[in-house]
């Protein structure tokens, strides 16, 4: 099964290799995987959302989203997954970003998807917005040859888990702590 799965993964990838590389393409994916990197574009979004007067919470709990996504991804689940990046597999492929670190699951899907997910929680159309350039972050980690569709469906599974996740948690201890205030703070 998962020999089919490989083989699925590579064909998508060369198809979009073969038939989707084009130069001027080649400069729109720069700057899309560039607003993933290190989950740049999201944590701006959240830093914009604490100083916001009636979102702090939100913004908190994004932010939260973030870190517990790259932590999971890239300091738990990469290493002790290993998978090797199509782009060392392949090393004959022409490549414009190379990455030598393992590839399930793709952190810039796990983070994207957080991400929209508790933006999609919080304010159904922003999430919309933030759904769709998560979606394209990750496509451009497919066209740039660094990851198997297979890391996004993971990183996006996680993604999506690991905000709701951080939403429960962080939304309980939000209520707990609104209860301790209305209690001591009349």
């Amino acid at each position: 099964m998962l020999d089919n799965l490989q083989l699925i993964d590579e064909r998508i990838l060369f198809f979009i290799q073969n038939n989707l590389k084009t130069p001027a393409l080649d400069h729109v994916m720069v700057v899309l995987t560039s607003l993933g990197n290190g989950g740049a574009l999201w944590i701006c979004i959240a830093v914009i959302l604490i100083f916001s007067k009636h979102r702090q919470k939100s913004g908190v709990i994004l932010l939260s989203a973030i870190f517990a996504a790259m932590f999971l991804g890239d300091d738990v689940l990469k290493p002790l997954i290993g998978r090797i990046r199509p782009c060392d597999k392949f090393p004959e492929v022409e490549q414009l970003l190379v990455i030598h670190s393992p590839s399930f699951p793709s952190g810039h899907a796990m983070v994207g998807f957080a991400s929209a997910t508790v933006l999609f929680y919080y304010y159904r159309r922003c999430g919309i917005i933030a759904y769709l350039m998560a979606s394209l972050i990750a496509f451009s980690r497919l066209y740039f040859f660094v990851h198997y569709p297979s890391d996004l469906l993971g990183g996006l599974i996680l993604g999506v888990f690991t905000a709701l996740l951080t939403i429960l948690l962080l939304s309980l201890i939000y209520q707990r702590i609104e209860k301790l205030h209305r209690k001591f703070l009349p």
